[in-house]
């Protein structure tokens, strides 16, 4: 049996969490968080998919959900604190100067990330309703 035959469930599930966090649909479940990046290192180890894809990929995903200011605030500031779960990650797996480099632009990012106040209900609604 083929790795990717065997990787294809595991990643489509990965990936159906990671839109789950993305969009915010279902806020108030944190663990959500830990069991997408429990599977993306199952992944990294288990499968054909490379550890680094799937660092960058989760750091990435946090990241633009903490930056996100039309999703709830609280959800924001549990994918933010959980991004350095993935950055150091990375960190592990930058044994080349050119991924040494890309962890430091993420170590930055990650570092000077900042939380706006999300977009509130009402005004979503009022923005709607101007059109």
């Amino acid at each position: 049996m083929s790795s990717v035959l065997h990787e294809d469930p595991y990643l489509e599930s990965w990936r159906w969490m990671s839109r789950q966090i993305r969009c915010a649909l279902d806020p108030n479940e944190p663990r959500l968080i830990e069991h997408y990046l429990n599977e993306g290192r199952y992944l990294a180890c288990c499968t054909a998919t490379h550890p680094w894809t799937i660092a960058e990929t989760s750091l990435r995903l946090l990241l633009d959900t903490a930056s996100d200011i039309a999703l709830p605030w609280h959800w924001r500031s549990v994918c933010l604190d959980q991004a350095w779960r993935p950055l150091r990650d990375l960190e592990q797996l930058s044994q080349c100067p050119c991924r040494l480099k890309r962890w430091q632009t993420f170590a930055w990012q990650l570092a000077t990330c900042e939380l706006l106040p999300s977009i509130s209900h009402s005004d979503l609604v009022q923005g709607s309703n101007d059109e």
